[in-house]
């Protein structure tokens, strides 16, 4: 009995060892070199205030969600919200403290980024917001040669803390 659980086991682990090692082989390096591009382009769009170039980072017919449930649909909305929207974040100073890339084929990735925002504050009252801890969900798809956010959401990690990302390692070497 014990044996047949050590041999489930073990087969176990080949199997999902198997399927992860394939995934991760849709992700050739010139696309995971592209997908942090595109990360860095979105995050310098972003800290530039720059909801053209924000924008641009989207697909047409990208979806958007952030932590408060806001929703959005489509390239142009997107950019007219962030007109708008950026100005919150004048004061605030945003980290990325951890980039995840799993790509899932040739076309499409998963991408987790886990960011800190310090410095926010509410438009109306203009009272400061305590660090923020935040993980952006991102699918990217390869659209015409260029890596597009196609599903962008965003989780408030308040229960994380300070530490929320120590464990969390900057995958950016390993895929």
């Amino acid at each position: 009995m014990q044996n047949n659980f050590c041999v489930a086991g073990f087969f176990l682990i080949v199997v999902f060892s198997t399927k992860i090692a394939s995934a991760q082989s849709h992700c050739r390096s010139k696309d995971s070199i592209a997908i942090r591009k595109a990360v860095n382009e979105f995050n310098d769009a972003w800290t530039a205030k720059d909801p053209i170039r924000y924008s641009a980072a989207f697909a047409l017919d990208a979806d958007w969600e952030n932590a408060f449930g806001g929703h959005l649909r489509g390239r142009d909305s997107i950019k007219m919200t962030y007109q708008k929207l950026m100005s919150q974040f004048n004061t605030a100073e945003e980290t990325i403290t951890g980039i995840h890339v799993f790509c899932m084929s040739p076309e499409f990735a998963l991408v987790d980024i886990y960011q800190t925002v310090d410095g926010q504050k509410l438009p109306k009252s203009g009272r400061l917001v305590p660090t923020r801890h935040i993980r952006m969900s991102d699918v990217y798809q390869k659209i015409n040669g260029k890596w597009l956010v196609k599903i962008h959401r965003v989780t408030d990690l308040r229960e994380r803390g300070q530490n929320q990302n120590t464990n969390q390692a900057d995958s950016t070497k390993n895929n």
